[in-house]
């Protein structure tokens, strides 16, 4: 697998694996890190900072800027602990996170893909960090982004966008956990993604990980990085999700996925797409132009602001 070989000749040994569909996908960082191991690195865990309106219920990510008890690093990248809250009191999953895996590191998404990327490669060469992993529970990162069942691209297309220009890695857990690609729709554009060499192969969850992310979930909200360990357990067949979605739980939910950013955000149309915008606001709405709803849109009108 190339991807051994990548670790193998990486240095210094310490990297960074951060959720990038939301706040939730910090606990699929755990099975990488624990990858990431047995070459040598230390990982640093961490995720954007944008919760399911489940756990916060103001529509969209937070900047930086509503936070306390944070160390500002720079304009995109901080550090939380357990004590983190936003301004009107929630406390967010990389607090919670933060409960067991201490320093987590929480990325700024209202800004632009330039912004982005700026900070995390300021923060990279701040720790020494040799590589930097998004971790997208469920595979909508690897999405076109027109899919039918597409609810959630738009913070997986900022950060896959922001990987490609610091040349970082895109792994996927899960394989269809979120509910939003087909199965086929997945192995259809991790085709066109081996056609473009960014295919670096697999790992799988091993008995360490099922027991660190169990424990993790108690405190962290998430529904697609449950399936994994459900694929753990033996279960078999479809599990419904929050918005009326299902996902299908197979012994293909314990593979871990990965792949060049570069790769991916050739086939990841909405990356493109959002690619030049200048802030958050501006990334929705061309999107709209193409005809593609997002998961802000979604929160929007729930919580009655559309």
């Amino acid at each position: 697998m190339e991807i051994i070989e990548i670790l193998k000749s990486l240095e210094p040994k310490k990297a960074l694996a951060f959720g990038i569909g939301g706040g939730g996908d910090i606990v699929s960082t755990i099975p990488v890190a624990n990858f990431l191991s047995h070459f040598g690195f230390e990982t640093l865990h961490g995720t954007v900072v944008w919760d399911r309106i489940v756990l916060d219920p103001k529509p969209g990510p937070r900047p930086l800027d509503e936070l306390v008890n944070i160390q500002r690093i720079n304009e995109t990248v901080g550090i939380a602990n357990e004590n983190t809250r936003t301004i009107d009191g929630i406390i967010p999953n990389i607090a919670r996170a933060a409960r067991h895996l201490g320093r987590v590191v929480a990325l700024d998404l209202t800004k632009n893909v330039s912004a982005l990327a700026d900070g995390i490669r300021d923060f990279a060469d701040r720790e020494g960090i040799s590589i930097v992993v998004g971790v997208d529970a469920g595979g909508d990162a690897i999405s076109v982004g027109f899919e039918s069942g597409v609810r959630s691209p738009l913070a997986d297309a900022i950060c896959v966008a922001a990987l490609k220009r610091i040349g970082g890695i895109v792994a996927v857990t899960g394989f269809g956990s979120d509910g939003e690609l087909r199965i086929e729709e997945l192995l259809l554009n991790i085709s066109y993604i081996l056609k473009n060499g960014g295919f670096l192969g697999c790992s799988s969850l091993s008995r360490k990980d099922y027991e660190e992310m169990r424990k993790v979930i108690k405190d962290v909200t998430t529904e697609a990085s449950l399936i994994p360990l459900m694929a753990f357990e033996g279960e078999m067949g479809l599990k419904k999700l929050r918005k009326g979605r299902s996902a299908l739980v197979t012994p293909l939910s314990t593979l871990i996925f990965y792949f060049k950013a570069e790769s991916v955000f050739e086939i990841n149309q909405a990356a493109k797409i959002i690619e030049k915008a200048r802030n958050f606001e501006e990334a929705n709405s061309l999107l709209h132009v193409e005809g593609i709803l997002t998961e802000y849109d979604f929160e929007k009108a729930v919580s009655g602001e559309l």
